[in-house]
């Protein structure tokens, strides 16, 4: 698991764009304009509790495609500005399959699930019994080609053809350096030196389609392909309670998560005894999407308090030099 310290991930490069794009099918004569896709992002930014990695932040992303009417189209594929291997992603399909009460849960809606043994398509169901859409459960190494090219890692999922004309949905988690460095600590100047011994600012930035983020070639190669248009993006950030949400790029809903239902989905090495979710949502179709958000949270240590205290000493001295200095100038 991608583990770091909250006080080693400092400001990072300037590439933190993920793309989302389709690539039409071999058998037609022409690649489709446009594709509408549904997006849902989940980023988790956790305090691992495992004795071996307590302290520790974990930051992961989960990535869901809804997709209809994909008939002329052989593949999604999403660009990670870094280099991954398979090891760095897991198939959430598979857990929806193993805990299928977790759908209702991810997707915040009543629905019943229908899943046939050997088979990989899961059928979610609405409450009068008809199908809403098919989770698809992806072998990650036949469903799911990798490849190393302009600088970071495409994933390229292989549309089944017995889903092409229904309504069906995808779902990866990624860990990685990435990730990872999604927040980055924001080093106060030296006048808030006080400030920054116990209250540290993170500043969460990440974007999708952004076309001035990506490599030229990339967006050649998506232009050639099949362009995307977001219906809808959905982001969630969950974060500890304790950590102060300060700022976005528009406010957010939120909410604390059920911290049984929650546990099941993504792993027993993290309490949640208070995580809040954050909650960024675009309803209105869209080509790129963006989230910014800044949180401060309260941390200290031997070390920072030592500083601090010296620092107080320091101007304490300096300002009794200066009153005396200044009594002296007024009364020789």
């Amino acid at each position: 698991m991608v583990s770091k310290e909250r006080g080693q991930r400092h400001k990072k490069s300037a590439m933190n764009c993920i793309a989302i794009w389709c690539t039409g099918s071999p058998h037609e004569h022409h690649n489709p304009q446009i594709k509408e896709l549904e997006c849902h992002y989940n980023l988790w930014m956790l305090n691992n509790i495992n004795p071996r990695q307590h302290g520790k932040l974990d930051c992961f992303l989960d990535i869901g495609v809804m997709l209809s009417h994909a008939e002329e189209l052989s593949h999604v594929n999403i660009f990670i500005p870094d280099q991954l291997d398979r090891s760095n992603i897991q198939d959430l399909g598979l857990v929806f399959k193993n805990k299928t009460e977790l759908v209702s849960a991810v997707f915040n809606e009543d629905y019943g699930v229908l899943v046939r043994a050997k088979e990989k398509t899961i059928e979610v169901l609405r409450t009068d019994g008809s199908i809403s859409f098919h989770i698809y459960v992806l072998d990650l190494y036949n469903d799911v080609s990798l490849k190393s090219q302009f600088g970071g890692s495409i994933i390229s999922i292989q549309i089944p053809e017995h889903l092409k004309n229904k309504r069906h949905y995808y779902r990866i988690r990624l860990k990685c350096s990435f990730v990872d460095h999604t927040g980055y600590i924001y080093t106060p100047p030296a006048s808030s030196i006080l400030e920054g011994a116990f209250f540290q600012t993170e500043l969460v930035d990440l974007r999708f389609n952004e076309k001035r983020n990506l490599p030229s070639s990339l967006l050649e190669i998506m232009r050639q392909n099949c362009n995307v248009l977001f219906t809808k993006t959905h982001f969630f950030l969950m974060r500890e309670a304790s950590d102060d949400y300060i700022f976005s790029h528009k406010p957010p809903g939120g909410r604390q998560l059920e911290k049984e239902i929650w546990k099941a989905y993504v792993g027993e090495n993290y309490s949640f005894e208070q995580i809040t979710a954050y909650h960024w949502k675009e309803a209105t179709p869209h080509d790129s999407f963006n989230v910014f958000v800044k949180f401060r949270s309260f941390h200290s240590s031997l070390r920072t308090i030592f500083i601090a205290i010296g620092v107080i000493i320091g101007l304490g001295i300096i300002s009794s030099f200066l009153g005396d200095f200044l009594y002296w100038l007024i009364n020789r």
